[in-house]
């Protein structure tokens, strides 16, 4: 197992694994306030230095119910647009009878033959 993890970068994700469980002991350490006699304020983790009294730590963290209360939605409607009332225009459905298509697609072969003959034209 050891060979393992000296292969590669697996040693260096312990070193990480291990730097990051020991600084996890001291996020939840108490802050303490110390002011000396000339009324400075230090904020440590440990004991106050000779001459400077400790004071007790307020909660800062906000109030629940300090938060403003949520308003109610708004129940007017909203006006309407001046263009909300104007007619619409009629759909008209596509009817294509087989004759058009017919005629349509002659149409197409015979503008494919006369560019094909331009074609032969210019390249002569």
């Amino acid at each position: 197992m050891i060979v393992s993890l000296v292969k590669g970068a697996s040693i260096m994700k312990l070193i990480l694994c291990a730097a990051l469980a020991a600084t996890c002991g001291t996020a939840g350490a108490a802050v303490n306030k110390c002011v000396d006699p000339e009324g400075h304020v230090l904020y440590t983790d440990v004991d106050c230095p000779q001459g400077a009294t400790m004071q007790a730590q307020e909660d800062e963290r906000p109030d629940v119910q300090a938060a403003p209360p949520v308003l109610p939605p708004v129940t007017t409607p909203a006006p309407r647009s001046r263009w909300a009332d104007l007619p619409r225009p009629l759909v008209r459905k596509a009817s294509i009878d087989m004759t058009t298509l017919k005629a349509a697609h002659e149409n197409m072969q015979l503008e494919e033959a006369l560019h094909k003959s331009r074609r032969l034209l210019t390249s002569r």
